[in-house]
């Protein structure tokens, strides 16, 4: 196969700013890691003028992919586990071309799963989760049931992978056969929502049920690196800084509402600071724990 498609990577193996190149073959007849192809070939480059470009190619009657990314695009991938299908290529393809061990490295990076990277994953899911449960919650006291039952479903799917994760594991795209190894009583409650015999209300009622004791299970692995952030500093915290800090920008968005969630929990204290208005107080937040 690499003598094939040999024709299609070396001029990308030539250029300097290439970093690898990692070869994925099909497994199955119809194979989504692959796009359908033969072959997927991944070229990784510090071309800053690329950021994730696809051609598609046909030798013979070999289909081909080639994707080619900048490694900081890969790097976001694989950190906020934001495109899945990446951590595969790169753990599960033949490295066919790389410069000074570099996909060599980052394989072994995926298989060690850095602490800071498992515990950001860990508080992006947590997030996601609490944002499902919540809207879901309100939706189905509303007795819109259809909605309610998407957010729910939505809402294990981030459980699942949080579960995971607890478990020093990258969540694949067959999370829930992870799930039903590392967390039982998750894949339990998924299977209930999908496959009970009961009304959809009532499904969705103790799914909500469920949801909300797990969601208490998982609040010091999903608030432990927010608490972290915080801890960097002895003064409390306003929301303007929170949002503005460097290593909370990929949870900006939730980050009101998990502020308010852990404040809730007892996990965030809140403080007031003067201003110079007559009678104005800044709200600021610390971690309790």
């Amino acid at each position: 196969m690499e003598q094939v498609t040999r024709t299609i990577y070396s001029e990308y193996a030539a250029y300097q700013e290439t970093q690898g190149i990692i070869a994925v073959e099909k497994q199955q007849p119809k194979d989504s890691l692959t796009d359908q192809f033969d072959i997927l070939l991944l070229v990784v480059t510090r071309d800053s003028s690329i950021e994730w470009t696809i051609k598609h190619y046909r030798l013979d009657t070999l289909k081909v992919s080639l994707h080619v990314v900048h490694e900081d695009v890969l790097s976001r991938w694989i950190v906020l586990n934001a495109n899945r299908r990446a951590v595969h290529w790169i753990s599960e393809g033949t490295i066919i071309f790389e410069r000074n061990d570099y996909l060599t490295d980052m394989k072994k990076r995926l298989l060690n799963f850095p602490e800071a990277e498992r515990c950001l994953q860990m508080s992006l899911s947590f997030a996601k989760l609490l944002r499902r449960f919540q809207d879901g919650r309100n939706l189905f006291s509303r007795g819109n049931y259809y909605d309610a039952y998407t957010h729910v479903h939505h809402a294990l799917h981030h459980l699942a992978r949080l579960s995971v994760l607890e478990k020093g594991a990258h969540p694949e795209i067959v999370v829930w056969e992870q799930a039903r190894m590392d967390d039982p009583e998750v894949y339990k409650l998924y299977q209930q929502l999908l496959l009970s015999e009961e009304t959809l209300e009532l499904r969705i009622h103790l799914a909500l049920i469920g949801l909300e004791h797990l969601l208490q299970s998982k609040v010091l692995s999903g608030g432990k690196y927010l608490f972290e952030v915080m801890r960097e500093r002895t003064i409390p915290w306003t929301m303007y800084e929170l949002m503005e800090n460097e290593r909370l920008q990929e949870l900006k968005i939730d980050l009101g509402s998990l502020v308010d969630f852990f404040m809730r929990k007892g996990l965030i204290r809140i403080s007031y600071r003067q201003t110079k208005g007559t009678g104005v107080e800044l709200v600021t937040y610390e971690p309790v724990v």
